[in-house]
């Protein structure tokens, strides 16, 4: 009854709060995440030298994002691709046609060491009769990895919808942030748009990331350097059924 005398956007507030709350813990407890590191973690985040604490993901989401950038440019370095425009196979151990030539080339600052290591448990990439890497898919995904690509795209959504909220008085551009939606499709049709959506949002990725990398400075720790990303999605949900109302 006291929420029914609270301005709406109170309103709106503190129950989107709670849906935003309850969302990730359904997500966390569904990847088997323990209930006790969850609320050990809402505890921890006041308490201090809460940075340290996400030091070691930081670093392994830094390498994640590498790895998305070496496989971007396998897939598109004239050095790494056949008379058919396909990614050759590279050998392990150095050399021109090698990971460690590969990653050389991509310009970031994981190992090749890490990278190889990296590359055995992806999907996205196989190993080869002669022990050479060969590229399956152009973007880089690991398995049990669903907890780190969350975390990194929630962040940034956040971050993107608060700097979105946030008077503008510079006047900056601000950063694109919209969606569509139709509450009630036959999810057994959708099965064409989904996939023309996927070969869509792919082209649109690989055509921007270009742009992107020329703009990437040598040296990352320069003044003014900071970071630009793009992230596609597109999500379905089965409806629950309606309930009965009782006269």
């Amino acid at each position: 009854m006291k929420n029914s005398y609270s301005p709406i956007s109170e309103i709106v507030r503190h129950q989107g709060a709670n849906a935003l709350i309850a969302a990730t813990i359904a997500f966390l407890k569904a990847n088997n995440i323990p209930k006790q590191l969850i609320v050990n973690s809402v505890r921890q985040y006041y308490g201090p030298r809460k940075a340290e604490r996400v030091r070691q993901y930081r670093r392994l989401a830094r390498a994640y994002e590498d790895m998305g950038i070496v496989m971007t440019t396998w897939f598109s370095a004239a050095n790494f691709l056949d008379r058919e425009c396909r990614p050759i196979p590279l050998a392990i151990r150095p050399g021109p046609r090698s990971v460690y030539s590969l990653v050389r080339a991509a310009r970031v600052s994981i190992s090749p060491a890490l990278a190889i290591e990296l590359m055995r448990k992806s999907p996205c990439v196989r190993i080869n009769a002669l022990g050479n890497f060969v590229a399956q898919r152009r973007e880089f995904v690991l398995p049990d990895f669903a907890v780190l690509r969350a975390a990194l795209m929630i962040e940034r959504y956040l971050d993107t919808l608060h700097r979105n909220t946030t008077p503008n008085k510079k006047r900056a551009v601000l950063l694109l942030e919209r969606n569509c939606h139709v509450p009630e499709v036959n999810l057994k049709t959708i099965s064409p748009i989904l996939r023309d959506i996927k070969t869509r949002g792919s082209a649109y990725i690989d055509s921007v990331n270009g742009d992107i990398e020329d703009l990437r400075r040598k040296r990352s720790r320069h003044k003014g350097s900071g970071e630009l990303s793009v992230h596609i999605f597109a999500w379905t949900r089965l409806a629950r059924p309606a309930k009965s109302r009782r006269d």
